[in-house]
């Protein structure tokens, strides 16, 4: 069986990997010359899909984000810069040989099917490769978004999208205004605030902001991505989650007193993560404003009719994604409606996967690796999917939970709840973790299954493909985690009156 892949990211190099395991003919193509994807910063390169800017750090922990068989090294900082990210992809493909089956610096152009339900790739060569399977790894973050703007065409500065920022270089001293609030918005608005003469932020929703650092000096993910926080959230009230997160919120950053919240409930809206903004805001780098009226030629007019100095206006609205490149015969995606079966495989076609094609709350890439060992399960007959008419009531069943959660966005289309949804693919494979089993063998190892982090490395436990080193990463997670903060052994004294109770 010979299995076609397009992208050499953090969704296609899983990918490559499940092939190489259950012994199938894999082709992986890159169109750039690295593998990585949006994690290869490229700043001036265009047309090669989005890209990280010079300054961008993750924004999920780096135990959270790690493949379920391969942690990443122990003094690495938790939250990573975009090249140590790139670098842990390079690792991962030297150590799984990964690299060899991949032809970097080529373009896929068309993909067809046949009357053999045969894949005809054609390669900006000119050259068609044929294939039984196909793997489409390009991720979402595609093509900016474009809003519709009042009087836009008045503006006489420049316009430009947050694809296409990558540095501070040429903003110096500028008037900066951007629109929108979501994490690219914010990081933009960060890395320009102590050189630009001024950064302003339009956001018509508002949002909660969420820090990387969380309680105790930890990862924030760490904190709530686990089965307890999981379970808790469930079995209280929706409006009792809310409240008690938004108050956790607000104890760090009163989101009413900086201009920042919104209407809608904390759960009803991807998070927000920026450590930055409450201090920059609070000393005078950055405004946050209405939503804009109308343009001057050198200036933003907001609702309230407050006038904003422009020389430079950013839209940070998102991205839209598709696949042009793909005969809508095979795979169709309308107004950003995704109808694939766990956002995964077509109703009616098993023999092509879409990887990494979800807004997680959480990473992407154990889910990516989780898609793609389902995928190869599904490709090679080890798993056989239901029939149309249970997907598509699936996919119908999921449209509507997600409506009814979060407030009409485009990213919100492809959301999911990282446990949740790691755990129905995982229960799909065999690979979920048997918690009642530890239970009963190990109950320690099964109470921090349940109280501690969900960490990808869970997923290795058992069942196919189990890797014999999880419990020991899961285990020695929490001093990984710790390894790259402390750098000092501090002298510990109890002094003659630490115990003694003073009242302020």
């Amino acid at each position: 069986m010979r299995v076609g892949v397009i992208g050499a990211g953090a969704s296609g190099l899983p990918a490559i990997k499940c092939c190489i395991e259950e012994g199938l003919d894999v082709v992986c193509y890159e169109k750039t010359s690295e593998v990585g994807g949006l994690w290869n910063y490229r700043p001036g390169v265009r047309n090669v899909g989005a890209t990280v800017m010079e300054s961008t750090v993750v924004k999920t922990s780096k135990e959270m984000m790690a493949y379920s068989d391969f942690p990443p090294p122990e003094n690495w900082p938790n939250f990573m810069h975009h090249t140590k990210v790139k670098q842990y992809l390079q690792l991962y493909a030297e150590k799984f040989n990964l690299l060899e089956k991949i032809q970097f610096n080529t373009q896929v152009n068309m993909v067809t099917r046949d009357i053999n339900d045969k894949y005809h790739v054609k390669l900006d060569s000119g050259k068609v490769e044929v294939f039984d399977k196909l793997m489409i790894c390009t991720g979402h973050h595609a093509e900016p978004y474009h809003p519709q703007l009042n009087d836009v065409h008045k503006f006489k500065g420049k316009i430009m999208y947050a694809q296409e920022y990558h540095n501070t270089k040429g903003f110096e001293g500028k008037d900066v205004f951007l629109l929108g609030i979501g994490n690219s918005a914010l990081d933009i608005a960060v890395d320009l605030a102590k050189i630009a003469k001024s950064v302003t932020i339009s956001t018509r929703r508002g949002t909660w902001i969420f820090n990387r650092v969380s309680m105790y000096g930890m990862p924030y993910d760490t904190i709530y991505q686990t089965r307890y926080y999981d379970w808790l959230m469930d079995a209280i009230p929706w409006t009792v989650a809310n409240d008690f997160m938004e108050h956790r919120l607000n104890q760090r950053l009163d989101h009413e007193v900086y201009g920042l919240k919104p209407k809608h409930r904390l759960f009803q809206q991807h998070p927000t993560v920026n450590d930055a903004l409450a201090n920059l805001i609070c000393s005078g780098y950055i405004t946050v404003t209405e939503d804009i009226d109308t343009f001057t030629p050198n200036s933003v007019i907001v609702k309230n009719g407050r006038e904003f100095p422009c020389d430079i206006f950013i839209t940070c609205t998102g991205y839209t994604f598709g696949f042009p490149f793909i005969d809508k015969d095979i795979l169709d995606i309308q107004n950003h409606e995704v109808p694939l079966y766990k956002y995964v495989f077509p109703v009616d076609n098993s023999s092509i996967s879409v990887i990494g094609l979800i807004q997680p709350i959480g990473s992407i890439a154990p889910i990516s690796e989780i898609q793609c060992r389902w995928s190869v399960k599904v490709f090679t007959d080890q798993i056989t999917l239901p029939s149309k008419a249970n997907m598509v009531k699936d996919i119908e069943k999921k449209k509507k939970i997600m409506k009814r959660r979060y407030f009409d966005s485009l990213k919100h289309t492809v959301q999911v709840d990282y446990i949740k949804y790691m755990d129905e693919i995982a229960d799909l494979i065999g690979c979920r973790p048997n918690i009642r089993k530890y239970l009963l063998s190990n109950p320690s190892f099964a109470v921090q299954l349940i109280m501690g982090p969900n960490f990808p490395y869970a997923y290795r436990l058992e069942g196919p493909n189990s890797w014999a080193e999880a419990r020991k990463a899961i285990e020695e997670a929490s001093e990984r985690i710790k390894r790259p903060l402390k750098n000092r052994q501090c002298q510990t004294k109890k002094h003659k009156y630490s115990s003694t109770k003073v009242r302020i």
